[in-house]
């Protein structure tokens, strides 16, 4: 097959960057066979981490198409276009969108699959844009999504729903591609070295020798609940039980709607200084190394698609703490503990228990792990790959 592939989101420090990256190269690595081409802006022209062996279709535009489709802000018609014509001149057999993120329209008789990761943005529109302006633009572009796709994709049983419940599409009619891990993300064994590793990490971030760290991993935006974490947070007797909680996200380069500067004041109101660190964005090397650091992974979201930290820590064998919301339970099944995401004494109860019970803790890792192993990128490349011949097969059965 000749595939198409939108790869815009491809330097996206969120989910939908790690989806697009670890899928694609997945396909690529697992089915040698068929060619792919890769649509891109110009300003990713010399981004070094495409896989080889691919073709770059590359469209000169006034910026990065992923930038501009920011939370407050929209892609520039002349560019949106200038991606969709040069797309829609390729010779292929499919063309994949990773994410309906980053869709443009589509002109050609080659049948598009389209993934669409969640409603989040239907759902809770007000968490997620800052007005009514980039919410309308985000709803046209989905529905012209939905429109021109001949097959669309999610990445959970739970988002499947909601999207179907939303669009009022038949669930059955929507597949499902899980995400995966990189191979980085695995447990230390050694205990020296995991202590080693562990000691580096708190000294690069100038965290606490010695202070059980609580570990937050994904976007400062408000759907995420930090807020209600650091309210929950100050509830806990850090005197008889000390903890320190360490939010690791983009604070300044995230094209999603922030709320940081709130963040940062709550932190001052609740007297918690001293026991809240933002790291900023981190390379995966020290992501890694803080998920060996922490006791806990804790992900408060009102809504996720997937949850991608939730996998990478208990890839790593740390233990989950998570929103009983949306796919979460999903992912987490018996290996997390959930709560509920609306309540602050339901988060501070989960941090308590789990703190304060090291067989527990020891005991959902082990079962964190194995449930880690039913997830890789190779096993969504092979369902993608399915899914993108079965289109093809149905186009040509029918002489499209």
């Amino acid at each position: 097959m000749k595939i198409g592939i939108d790869a815009s989101t491809w330097v996206n420090r969120r989910g939908y960057g790690r989806f697009t990256r670890g899928l694609v190269n997945a396909m690529v690595t697992g089915f040698p066979q068929h060619a792919y081409t890769l649509v891109i802006d110009d300003t990713m022209a010399n981004e070094p981490t495409f896989p080889p062996g691919v073709t770059l279709r590359v469209v000169r535009t006034s910026e990065r198409q992923t930038t501009a489709a920011s939370a407050d802000g929209s892609r520039r018609a002349i560019d949106v276009l200038r991606m969709g014509r040069a797309a829609s001149r390729l010779d292929l057999d499919v063309f994949l969108f990773p994410t309906n993120y980053s869709f443009f329209p589509f002109w050609s008789r080659t049948p598009t699959v389209t993934v669409f990761h969640d409603a989040t943005a239907e759902l809770l529109p007000s968490l997620i844009f800052p007005n009514i302006v980039p919410r309308t633009l985000w709803r046209i572009k989905s529905l012209l999504a939905l429109r021109q796709s001949a097959q669309l994709v999610t990445v959970s049983d739970d988002a499947r729903t909601q999207i179907a419940r939303v669009f009022g599409r038949a669930a059955g009619d929507i597949e499902v591609v899980s995400e995966g891990t990189d191979p980085a993300f695995s447990p230390l064994h050694d205990a020296l070295e995991r202590t080693r590793v562990s000691a580096a990490v708190r000294t690069r971030f100038r965290l606490p020798s010695d202070t059980p760290l609580l570990l937050y991993v994904g976007g400062i935006s408000p759907h995420k609940n930090i807020d209600g974490l650091l309210r929950a947070i100050a509830t806990l007797d850090r005197t008889r039980r000390p903890c320190h909680l360490v939010i690791v996200g983009d604070l300044s380069d995230d094209n999603f709607l922030t709320c940081y500067d709130e963040l940062r004041l709550l932190v001052a109101e609740r007297s918690l200084i001293e026991h809240v660190t933002f790291t900023g964005f981190v390379e995966d090397a020290d992501l890694v190394a803080l998920y060996q650091a922490a006791t806990m992974l804790v992900l408060p979201s009102m809504s996720e698609g997937f949850g991608l930290p939730v996998l990478e820590a208990m890839a790593c064998g740390l233990p989950v703490a998570v929103s009983n919301r949306f796919s979460l339970p999903e992912i987490v099944g018996d290996a997390g503990r959930l709560f509920d995401p609306t309540s602050d004494d339901d988060i501070a109860s989960a941090l308590r228990q789990l703190l304060g019970d090291g067989a527990l803790r020891a005991a959902m890792s082990a079962r964190g792990l194995v449930r880690a192993e039913a997830y890789s990128w190779g096993r969504g490349a092979q369902t993608m790959m399915r899914i993108l011949e079965r289109v093809v097969t149905h186009r040509e059965a029918h002489g499209q």
